[in-house]
C-alpha cells in the first residue's frame, strides 16, 4: 500500500513538472519548486523520469556565464519538443486542411485537401454523400502532412479536429435535419482514435477561441466570444476560464439569429457581401472601371476593397456594420463577454465594418458593453486552434504512451506506425 501511494504521488509530481515545463522555455528545477511549491527531490525525481522516456532534456550547465563563481552551476532543463508530433486538422465543409506540429506547437508541415462538401450554403447535400468520404479524406491529408514533415504515424500523440457543427464533450454532433452535422463530423472522433491517440473533436468556432485564449486577442481573458463572420457566423464562448459546449454542443451556434429582426439568420460577412455585390453587378449598379466590376473579386478582396469614402461600397459597409451591431448586442446580452474577437479569413477588412458594430453596441446596450476587436490570426485561426487542442489533449497522456513505446521497443512502434 505504501509503495502504491508513493507510485502514485511520483505519477502526479511528474505530470505537474510536464505540465509546467510544456509551456515554459529554458528553466531549472528551482523555477519548478517555486511554481508547484513541491520539494527539490520531488522535483528531481520527477525530472529524471521525463528525461528517462524522452520528453524533457537537460541543457549545458550555465557556468560562469549566468553568475557562478563557486561550485557546481544549477542544472537547467527544457521540454523536448522533438519526441513527438501533434496535428491539428480543420475539416471544413469543402476544404481539409492538416498541420503537423511539434510539441511545443512550432509547425513542421501542412497539407490542403480539396473535398465534396454540401453543394451551397443552404446545406443542400448530394444525393449519394457517404460519410466514409470525409473519414478517408481525413486520414490521407494527416498522413500527407505527415510524409511531408518526415514523420510517421507512430510519432503522432495527439489529434485536433475542427468541424463546422456543434461537437459535444465527446467528440460527437447532435443529428441536422438535412444531415450536415452528421455529415461533417462523419464521427471523426471514432475513425480518427483507431489510429492515434489522444483525438480530441470540437466545433471549428470553438478551436477559434482556443487560439484566440492562446495566441490572438484574448489571451489573459477569461470572459470573451470568438465569432467567425466568413461564409457563416458561428462562435466560441469562454465564461470563468472555460470552453462552454452545452448539452449537446450547440452553445455558439448563434441558430437564434433566425429569431432576430433585420438578421435573421446565420449568414456570414463574406457570404452577404458576395450576395450584395452581385446583385447590383447584375443590376448595373457597379460603374465600368469600379473595382467590384466583372469578374467579380473573391469577399476577401471586395471587402479589402470597400470603404465608407466610395458612394458604391458604402452602403454594404453600414449595412454590414449595423447587422454585426445586432449581433453582438444579441451575444452580449446572453453571455456577458468582455470581450467579442471578430474572427476568420475576411476578419482583417472589416475595420470600418467593426466601427460601426461598436457604436451600434454602445448605442443599445444596458449592461456596459464588450469590446470589439480584429483577430490577427487570419484565416489561420481554426487550424491553429486545432494545433493547440491537439497538444493540450497531448499533454495528459504523452509520458505515459512514450512509456509505453519504450517498453514495446522499437519493432513493435515501428510497426504501427507503417
Amino acid at each position: 500500500m505504501v509503495l502504491a501511494e508513493r507510485n502514485t504521488r511520483h505519477r502526479a509530481s511528474t505530470e505537474a513538472v510536464l505540465g509546467f515545463a510544456w509551456d515554459a522555455e529554458a528553466f531549472r528545477a528551482d523555477d519548478v519548486i517555486a511554481a508547484l511549491g513541491v520539494t527539490r527531490s520531488t522535483t528531481l525525481a520527477a525530472l529524471d523520469t521525463l528525461i528517462e522516456v524522452g520528453l524533457i532534456r537537460e541543457l549545458p550547465s550555465a557556468g560562469a556565464e549566468e553568475g557562478y563563481r563557486m561550485g557546481r552551476p544549477a542544472r537547467r532543463f527544457e521540454l523536448n519538443d522533438g519526441a513527438g508530433v501533434v496535428v491539428g486538422l480543420d475539416a471544413g465543409n469543402r476544404r481539409f486542411r492538416a498541420i503537423v506540429a511539434d510539441l511545443s506547437g512550432r509547425a513542421l508541415a501542412e497539407e490542403h485537401l480539396d473535398v465534396r462538401g454540401f453543394h451551397d450554403a443552404a446545406e443542400v447535400p448530394y444525393p449519394d454523400r457517404d460519410p466514409e468520404e470525409r473519414r478517408v479524406a481525413a486520414f490521407a491529408v494527416i498522413d500527407a502532412a505527415l510524409s511531408r514533415a518526415g514523420v510517421a504515424r507512430g510519432a503522432v500523440v495527439g489529434v485536433g479536429v475542427a468541424v463546422p457543427a456543434p461537437v459535444d464533450a465527446e467528440g460527437f454532433s447532435p443529428m441536422h435535419p438535412r444531415g450536415f452535422w452528421q455529415y461533417m463530423n462523419a464521427d471523426l472522433q471514432a475513425a480518427l482514435a483507431v489510429e492515434f491517440p489522444g483525438v480530441r473533436v470540437e466545433n471549428d468556432a470553438a478551436l477559434a477561441a482556443v487560439a484566440e485564449r492562446g495566441l490572438g486577442e484574448a489571451q489573459g481573458c477569461d470572459d470573451f466570444v470568438a465569432m467567425l463572420v466568413g461564409r457563416r457566423l458561428g462562435s466560441g464562448v469562454y465564461l470563468d476560464g472555460r470552453l462552454i459546449r452545452g448539452a449537446r454542443g450547440g452553445v455558439g451556434e448563434l441558430e437564434g439569429l433566425a429569431y432576430v429582426a433585420d438578421v435573421g439568420g446565420t449568414w456570414g460577412m463574406g457570404d452577404l457581401a458576395e450576395k450584395w455585390a452581385r446583385e447590383r453587378l447584375e443590376s448595373g449598379l457597379i460603374p465600368t472601371g469600379h473595382p467590384w466590376g466583372s469578374p467579380m473579386p473573391s469577399a476577401e478582396e471586395l471587402l479589402a476593397q470597400a470603404s465608407l469614402s466610395d458612394p458604391v461600397t458604402r452602403p454594404l459597409l453600414e449595412e454590414l456594420g449595423l447587422r454585426l451591431g445586432r449581433i453582438c448586442s444579441v451575444v452580449a446580452r446572453f453571455y456577458d463577454p468582455a470581450r467579442i474577437v471578430v474572427c476568420g479569413a475576411v476578419a482583417g477588412a472589416l475595420g470600418e465594418v467593426i466601427a460601426i458594430a461598436r457604436a451600434e453596441v454602445r448605442r443599445s446596450a444596458e449592461l456596459p458593453p464588450p469590446e470589439i476587436v480584429t483577430s490577427r490570426l487570419g484565416g489561420d485561426v481554426v487550424s491553429l486552434g486545432a494545433v493547440l487542442a491537439a497538444r493540450e489533449r497531448a499533454r495528459g497522456l504523452v509520458s505515459p504512451l512514450l512509456s509505453d513505446r519504450q517498453a514495446r521497443g522499437p519493432e513493435d512502434d515501428s510497426a504501427r506506425s507503417s
